[in-house]
This record gives C-alpha cells, sequence and structure tokens, in this order.
C-alpha cells in the first residue's frame, strides 16, 4: 500500500501548527512520528517535508540547532 506523500505532508504541517508556540519540533520528531503513524520509511517522510519547505508552508531555523517552524513571526526574526 503506498501513502500519498501530499498527505503525509499535510499531517507533518497540522503538527508543526499544534505546537508552534509552545514546543520547538526537530526534523528527526517530525519523521519518527510519520513513520509511525503512516507506515512509511524515513526517506519518504523527508520527501513529505520537501514538499512543505518548497511550498513556504514551513521554514528551518538555526538556532542551537535546526528546527521546523511556520515561517514568519518569531521564527524569522531568530533565525537571522
Amino acid at each position: 500500500m503506498s501513502v500519498d506523500l501530499n498527505v503525509v505532508a499535510e499531517d507533518m504541517f497540522k503538527l508543526v501548527e499544534e505546537v508552534q508556540g509552545k514546543k520547538k519540533l526537530k526534523p528527526a520528531d517530525l519523521f519518527k512520528e510519520m513513520v509511525a503513524k503512516h507506515g512509511i520509511s524515513k526517506k519518504e517522510a523527508k520527501s513529505a517535508l520537501r514538499i512543505l519547505i518548497d511550498g513556504e508552508r514551513v521554514v528551518y531555523t538555526y538556532v542551537n540547532g535546526s528546527w521546523v517552524e511556520l515561517p514568519g513571526g518569531d521564527a524569522a526574526a531568530r533565525s537571522m
């Protein structure tokens, strides 16, 4: 059974959106969650994250490690 990566990407986005401002998520946190939830490989989870980044729905921030956050606001200010 093949999972649509757009569905996985949407689940990732919802997860990032839910925790925004409360907790920071590392890319590995998202990969683990999606592998467990959808039964996909880590490579497929990375591809789903790439869909979100390319679509500018999430951004990587680099402050004492790399994090996945929503663009704009605090995330943009901290990454500069």
